[in-house]
């Protein structure tokens, strides 16, 4: 080489190989790849599944604090997102949602996540406490590269208390693979292809309800789904989304996210009303709650509401915002007769 030629970039072989397998995921066709095991094509089934004595909580936490677990793995998985309609997309630990953190208000959370993915990923949280090189963000730096893994660490304060969303906030699926050192702007793709889920705080002064039923309710754009955009809820579309089943009379507390990343939704049960029991109002010394028809929800908002179950019978659920229905973002309650 003489004085005048250009210098060449040396690349380890441990970058090599990993530009090579990269390329291999972005170029072989999706039937070739190995996503893991097929996933059931049968709606989840929530609410009152099983006879039980105790309420019915999705975080049965004892009493005392702990300092609390949990592994993720961000991965490449096969999801019918609708009937019939198998697409490749991001998850944690193979579902959307991923599963459920849930904490006592002063836990410690620790959340280690590795990548399996070809870009880099992240662990944002809403409703805990954290320092800055556990935002989960770009701009920090917090995010785990492919083949990596990193541990987060959260406080669960008394501001805690609720249902809250963590979510990856990098990733995304450039035209060339991730080589570290490559900028990458802040991304919701990574919520669009999966990548979310539910963190559920309590403080043991929570109402006692007969079920709780955690929704999260998304938009799908025709980059993911490959065909037209699709309105999802627990990351499938109708009339793939969950059946929900009560008793008469029952009362559920529905803890809902919108996860986004783009739309606004709402949520309401034909024939019920929506109870804000964090709204307290006093008429001539009798208590009430707010009421609502349907909950609004703008993009990466939540909540939970409470809801008393009606006459036997089967109720739509669904969003109302126009063309959300029709998109696949609505579902079915059934009401059935005590013991039944």
């Amino acid at each position: 080489m003489t004085a005048d030629s250009p210098k060449m970039m040396a690349l380890s072989p441990s970058t090599i190989a990993f530009v090579l397998l990269v390329l291999f995921e972005l170029l072989t066709p999706t039937f070739l790849l190995d996503f893991g095991p097929e996933v059931s094509t049968e709606p989840e089934v929530l609410g009152h599944t099983a006879a039980h004595d105790e309420p019915d909580m999705l975080c049965d936490l004892a009493p005392g604090n702990a300092v609390r677990k949990y592994e993720l793995t961000a991965q490449p998985t096969k999801w019918e997102i609708g009937a019939g309609h198998e697409i490749p997309i991001w998850t944690f630990n193979g579902s959307v949602p991923g599963p459920t953190i849930c904490a006592r208000v002063g836990d410690t959370i620790e959340v280690t996540l590795t990548n399996r993915l070809s870009t880099i990923v992240s662990f944002h949280a809403h409703g805990l406490a954290f320092d800055a090189d556990s935002d989960g963000t770009f701009l920090s730096r917090s995010y785990v590269p492919p083949g990596g893994s990193r541990t987060y660490y959260f406080e669960a304060k008394p501001d805690s208390v609720g249902t809250w969303a963590y979510h990856d906030s990098v990733g995304k699926l450039d035209e060339e693979p991730f080589v570290p050192g490559l900028t990458i702007p802040e991304s919701g793709e990574g919520i669009e292809r999966g990548l979310y889920g539910a963190i559920i705080v309590i403080d043991g002064t929570e109402m006692p309800v007969d079920h709780e039923v955690l929704l999260f309710l998304g938009d799908v754009g025709p980059e993911v789904t490959r065909q037209g955009s699709l309105q999802v809820i627990n990351g499938r579309a109708a009339p793939l989304t969950p059946q929900i089943f009560l008793e008469e009379g029952e009362r559920v507390r529905f803890r809902i996210i919108n996860a986004g990343p783009n739309d606004a939704h709402d949520f309401s049960v034909t024939g019920h009303v929506l109870e804000n029991v964090h709204n307290e109002q006093v008429t001539n010394g009798t208590a009430s709650f707010e009421e609502l028809n349907s909950v609004p929800l703008g993009s990466l908002t939540f909540g939970d509401w409470e809801m008393t179950a009606g006459a036997v019978g089967t109720y739509p659920y669904l969003c109302n915002v126009p063309g959300h229905h029709d998109a696949g973002m609505h579902g079915l309650l059934t009401v059935v007769a005590r013991g039944a």
